[in-house]
């Protein structure tokens, strides 16, 4: 996992976490994965497991790829949606501008979109190929195509 519970105090205050979660760590654990899921569904042509790492992995596999940002933007998803499970004595208005900062809307594409879009490029790893598939899945290309076969008519 790339940002743990206690990292969240980067974005709120121990004591508004506790109070939102009613002290159980799991409650931010679960809305901490919730907003790593969130970035993998827009990172999905990168290699995930470099950014995120696999705690499913035996044993666990840690992140290859150390991204500030990233992590910045997983904490802002997570606080904004603890928050507004109880917004005790926190404006939600500045995790809303936060999150229009790093996910955007359709009008004004945030961080996150402007990289699935590929007008950002952050330098991180493609995801690799598998070799199960006919597609090379780590091409890095933005262009993408499919064709019919050839039809030939005969009279």
């Amino acid at each position: 996992m790339l940002v743990q519970p206690n990292e969240l105090t980067s974005e709120l205050y121990q004591e508004i976490i506790d109070e939102i979660t009613r002290s159980t760590p799991a409650e931010a654990l679960e809305q901490i994965k919730a907003a790593e899921d969130f970035c993998k569904s827009y990172l999905f042509k990168f290699d995930l497991k470099a950014l995120f790492g696999d705690d499913t992995a035996i044993p666990p596999v840690t992140p290859t790829v150390v991204d500030y940002n990233l992590k910045k933007t997983i904490k802002i998803i997570a606080s904004y949606w603890l928050v507004r499970k109880a917004n005790p004595n926190v404006s939600l208005d500045l995790f809303r501008d936060d999150w229009e900062l790093m996910i955007g809307t359709k009008e004004t594409p945030g961080w996150l979109t402007q990289i699935k879009e590929g007008y950002l490029v952050p330098g991180w790893p493609y995801r690799p190929d598998d070799p199960a598939t006919p597609e090379d899945e780590s091409e890095n290309s933005q262009v993408s195509w499919s064709s019919n076969k050839k039809r030939t008519n005969h009279f």
